[in-house]
Formats: structure tokens, C-alpha cells, sequence
């Protein structure tokens, strides 16, 4: 009798154990009042008035890859460039800089609305995946970052979607349209956990539709060990896995530093050289 290969018996046990319901793709073209007000609710929670005296955010992360992650989406995930990385956020006009550091070197995305530019070691890369993948994790790491304050911006709508437990803490879901989404995206969804105790947004649970090799995919990022810096509360601790085709560890990382209102504007964050004021790094955050 001829015997499957323990290899693809491994495969297809991981894939039928793995199937998971995916974000609910119905026709959502209007809030519901009661989901944008936990979404309120949450930002209230996390310091909202605080956070609107903020300009502009200088912060640091340092973080890990699980060992399969980059085997599927090596250009997403840029593992020889992406482990740390210092990146500077303006809130008006939009503005993302980053400065990522491996063992690659060093990468540099500079991201607006419509535009994103990036060089490898100083020489500039025109790669349409590559810019797709970098415009992607630039607004990506601007939610996870963020929290309830990245769905402030137009063209989001709200609508309830049950609840669920995070960290054994009982959440009240919100799905979240955006328009336009993530990256190049037309649109993306995203499932907000939302504490029902505490308002504090747990975890949020995304699609990526930004670039071609990811569309169709899902992920979620689990937000622990909140700090209050400048009296709003940011997670410290990160933890995404992939929930859709299949389920893996992908990436954990933490905030090493964050500081606010340096004074940035579009002149201090060219790609090629920070001044020294957005060169300065972020600030330590203490234990």
C-alpha cells in the first residue's frame, strides 16, 4: 500500500485544525451608535484628552520573529532589515519616518498619504512590492501604535460584532471599516477587542489587503503592559499571529521609548537624514 508522506500528513492535519471564521465582509456603509460609542468610550480610557494635545510621537521598538514568518512573507516581513527600529510620527500634516536596523543594515520609510519612499543602506528602492509592503507596515504600526486614536479618521465606519475574551478579560467587538485601508488598500477591516471593564482596547484583529501576497489574510496583535507617558495609556508589549489561511506565531516586540511634542515638522524627517532634533532618540520608558 503506498503511504502519504509524514511530511504532508503533517501539513493537512495543521490545515484542517487551523480553520478559523474570518472577518464578516458584509455591506457596512454607516456607523451603528452603540459601536462607535465603546469606540469613544475606548479612547476616553486611553487618555483622549491627553492624547489631542499631541503633535507629533518619537518611539522606539526592538522585537523578534517567530521562524516560519518570513518563509511566507519575506518581503513584508524584511527580516534582515526590520528588528529595531526608531520611527517618528506628525500627526498634521501625516507624516511616518522610520528607521529600521538588522543585520542587513539599515532601512529608511518615509510615508505620506498616496506616497511612500524608502532606501536600503542609502540607495533608494523603487520595487513596487516592496513600496506596497513598506506603505503597508508604516499605517499598520500607526494603528497598533495608536490604538483607538487611529480610528478617528474619516471614511471609518463602525458596527457591533459580539464579544470575545482577551487575557481572560470579557471584550465587547467592534468591526471597523476603513476606506481607504492599510497601505495601497482600497479597504481593510478591523475587529477592535474592547475591555468591557475597563474600555481598554485588548486586541485588534486585521486584514491585509495592502499587498498582493497578503490579500485575503488575517492577523491579530494583542496589546499588554499599558504605560502612561504624557498622560495618555500605550501598550509596551506586542504579540501578533496570524489567525487566517492558517495559524502561527508571526512577531512579538515591545516599546523601548516614546516621547511627544518634539516640535517635528515635514523638514526635520527626509529620507536620507533626520535633523537633529528627530535624530534624538526616544526617550526610555522605565519599567
Amino acid at each position: 500500500m503506498k503511504q502519504t508522506p509524514l511530511l504532508l500528513i503533517l501539513m493537512m492535519g495543521f490545515l484542517s485544525s487551523c480553520a478559523s471564521t474570518q472577518i464578516c465582509t458584509r455591506s457596512i456603509t454607516t456607523s451603528e451608535p452603540e459601536a462607535q460609542a465603546l469606540v469613544e468610550a475606548s479612547q476616553k480610557a486611553h487618555g483622549g484628552i491627553a492624547f489631542d494635545r499631541i503633535s507629533d510621537l518619537s518611539v522606539r521598538y526592538e522585537g523578534k520573529w517567530a521562524s516560519i514568518g518570513p518563509r511566507f512573507q519575506p518581503v513584508l516581513v524584511d527580516s534582515k532589515f526590520r528588528g529595531a527600529s526608531e520611527e517618528r510620527m506628525i500627526f498634521s500634516p501625516s507624516i511616518i519616518a522610520q528607521s529600521h536596523t538588522g543585520p542587513g543594515g539599515v532601512k529608511k520609510v518615509l510615508r505620506s498619504p498616496g506616497q511612500i519612499a524608502i532606501t536600503y543602506n542609502g540607495r533608494t528602492s523603487d520595487d513596487d512590492e516592496t513600496e506596497q509592503a513598506a506603505a503597508l507596515v508604516a499605517d499598520a504600526y500607526r494603528l497598533f501604535l495608536l490604538g483607538p486614536f487611529y480610528f478617528r479618521q474619516s471614511g471609518t465606519v463602525f458596527a457591533l460584532n459580539g464579544e470575545s475574551f482577551v487575557d481572560q478579560a470579557l471584550c465587547d467587538e467592534v468591526l471597523a471599516v476603513l476606506r481607504p485601508g492599510l497601505g495601497m488598500a482600497e479597504e481593510d477591516r478591523v475587529v477592535l477587542h474592547i475591555d468591557r471593564s475597563s474600555k481598554l482596547l485588548r486586541r485588534v484583529r486585521l486584514t491585509l489587503n495592502g499587498l498582493d501576497s497578503t490579500r485575503g489574510a488575517e492577523v491579530d496583535v494583542t496589546f499588554r503592559d499599558f504605560k502612561k507617558i504624557d498622560g495618555v495609556l500605550w501598550p509596551t508589549d506586542f504579540d501578533e499571529r496570524i489567525r487566517s489561511p492558517f495559524k502561527l506565531h508571526a512577531h512579538h516586540w515591545n516599546l523601548r521609548g516614546l516621547d511627544s511634542n518634539r516640535g517635528l515638522s515635514t523638514r526635520d524627517l527626509k529620507l536620507v537624514q533626520w535633523t537633529r532634533k528627530a535624530a534624538r532618540p526616544s526617550a526610555p520608558i522605565t519599567p
